[in-house]
């Protein structure tokens, strides 16, 4: 049987048999017209009613799968749209293969259905072109990363999902032994250990796209399982994996978009915070983060001047379009109910100076046009309050006032490297942890530093480690570091994030141990292959390039799960 969609006008005059589901009937006088479609392709077959086939053809409805014979034709009216829309199938013979309910859903590219229905009824959902071409993207997205790794000396190994509960991080998937009674296993959140394992084993090069699971919330940017390539590397400088990382995303951008893009600028996680508010900048658009705190010290707004005095800082951003009062009352509110103390602004109006700021000095205002380079009207926005929570703060409203502004480049890919992280960051209890993972390497300039630190000891965050992470439009899309090398390195990171030495035998031991027998320097980087695929294809969320994704609330719908625990 020849089940060829792909038919052309020079198939005409041929038999041929074919198997695929009704997509369309129309009925024309004593013509039915039958849409046929396998996978993306479409093909019409016109049935007359002196064919014995004919009341067969009258029964038909959308979905039926059908096994139709017959002749290729010329089609009287082209379809541009198909490959087959020069011919059509004279149709001698149907069988119905199997009958259709009424589906609970339009199979067409803007459905009508929820998406809490689209995942109950998915494997009809994914009978729609745009999953259907979303399936086939992802297949040759995953066939060019890995011929890429495989040109380059790379070895895929795959590596256990079945593991050990590991200490701190995000929550763990428990797997119940029923052969261990009273044991458990857990699923692995990544491959990070496995991976340094292999550098450990004398491997040179290794790459996986590797699946990883993660108990926690769900987002449009975040589900309980994911993918990732996952690749190490011995003896390498964080440049050089900069380098497989650049070239591999020039690649996977000019497949999949027709955006071009040279160098990939590099900032430090300072510069990040201090100019986007954020360690994951979207940088699509300027309007950077300016410090005012030293020019408004000495200012008439008794206020500014009091929470400067209290170790307070200014941070500000200016937009070249105003905004309206309604809309700046609207995120003060927001921000407000996130913790923020609140918004001030100043507008720039016809030489006029409006809004809660309205007061500032001729000359603060002068000094802030200078410092900030504004020559025209517009809008600064202005937060107050401790630094870090000043700077993030004023970095998602410098988010917001950009989406209602339009000023975002929705067409560009912008990516941009975050180097040189604190190695700790404190938590909202107060404690110490990891910026990254425990396995981050130190900056060489502050090792002896490190050295000579106690755990109580504030200069703990200002450490900075050899990390990196990749950003796209915003998200974070990769991150990656230089691993520690040294035991005794080790064993104080350890110590510093608060693991006890009888946690440290029990979760780690065996690593440590692994430590003490001659292991490479070795660094690596892991990306959300789901995360990059949904922006490159501009889908709301990472839920429209997963087969079957779960719920925003972490549910199948379909399977319904997960179910009581018996």
């Amino acid at each position: 049987m020849n089940n060829n969609f792909k038919l052309n006008i020079q198939n005409i005059g041929e038999k041929i048999e074919l198997k695929g589901w009704v997509n369309k009937i129309r009925k024309l006088g004593e013509l039915i017209f039958i849409d046929i479609r396998n996978g993306q392709e479409i093909i019409q077959a016109v049935i007359d009613s002196s064919s014995s086939s004919y009341e067969i053809a009258n029964k038909l409805k959308n979905e039926f799968v059908i096994f139709v014979k017959g002749k290729i034709v010329k089609r009287k009216e082209e379809n541009l749209k198909l490959v087959s829309g020069s011919i059509e199938i004279l149709i001698h013979e149907i069988i119905i293969i199997n009958k259709s309910k009424q589906t609970p859903m339009l199979i067409r590219d803007e459905t009508d259905a929820l998406e809490q229905k689209r995942n109950e009824y998915r494997y009809i959902d994914l009978r729609r072109k745009v999953n259907q071409e979303m399936l086939k993207s992802r297949s040759d997205f995953n066939k060019l990363i890995r011929d890429y790794f495989y040109n380059k000396n790379f070895i895929e190994v795959e590596t256990p999902i079945i593991t050990k509960p590991s200490s701190g991080g995000a929550g763990e998937f428990k797997i119940i032994s029923e052969k261990h009674k009273g044991k458990y296993y857990s699923l692995a959140q990544s491959p990070q250990i496995y991976k340094q394992l292999l550098m450990y084993g004398g491997l040179n090069k290794y790459f996986q796209i590797a699946r990883c699971f993660r108990d926690e919330d769900s987002r449009k940017d975040r589900q309980l399982e994911f993918t990732q390539l996952d690749l190490e590397m011995s003896f390498v400088t964080r440049e050089e994996i900069m380098k497989i990382i650049n070239d591999l995303l020039k690649k996977i951008v000019t497949k999949f978009t027709n955006y071009k893009f040279d160098k990939i600028p590099i900032i430090t996680f300072e510069e990040s915070i201090s100019q986007y508010g954020s360690d994951k900048p979207d940088t699509r658009f300027e309007n950077k983060i300016s410090d005012l705190t030293s020019i408004l010290k000495v200012t008439p707004v008794n206020f500014i001047y009091d929470k400067i005095l209290s170790g307070k800082e200014v941070k500000a951003v200016f937009f070249e379009k105003n905004i309206s009062n309604g809309e700046i009352k609207e995120i003060d509110k927001l921000i407000k109910s996130q913790g923020s103390s609140g918004l001030s602004w100043v507008k720039f109006s016809n030489n006029e100076i409006l809004g809660s700021l309205k007061l500032l000095s001729k000359q603060n205002i002068e000094d802030i046009k200078t410092e900030m380079n504004i020559d025209t009207d517009g809008i600064l926005l202005i937060i107050i309050d401790k630094k870090m929570k000043a700077l993030e703060f004023i970095g998602r409203i410098r988010l917001l006032v950009a989406e209602k502004l339009n000023i975002i480049n929705n067409d560009k890919f912008s990516f941009v490297w975050v180097v040189d992280f604190p190695l700790f960051k404190k938590n909202l209890e107060g404690k110490i942890e990891s910026m990254h993972n425990p396995f981050t390497s130190i900056k060489e300039e502050y090792k002896d530093k490190f050295k000579s630190l106690t755990i109580d000891n504030k200069e703990l965050v200002t450490i900075l480690s050899n990390s990196y992470d990749i950003i796209l439009n915003g998200y974070e899309i990769g991150g990656g570091s230089s691993r520690i090398s040294n035991v005794e390195e080790q064993n104080k990171v350890f110590e510093f994030i608060g693991i006890s030495q009888q946690e440290k035998d029990s979760s780690f031991g065996w690593f440590l141990e692994a430590q003490k027998y001659g292991i490479p320097e070795h660094g690596g980087i892991a990306l959300g292959l789901d995360r990059i695929l949904s922006i490159l294809l501009k889908k709301d969320s990472i839920r429209e390039v997963i087969a079957f994704p779960k719920s925003s609330h972490g549910t199948d719908e379909m399977m319904k799960s997960p179910i009581d625990l018996k």
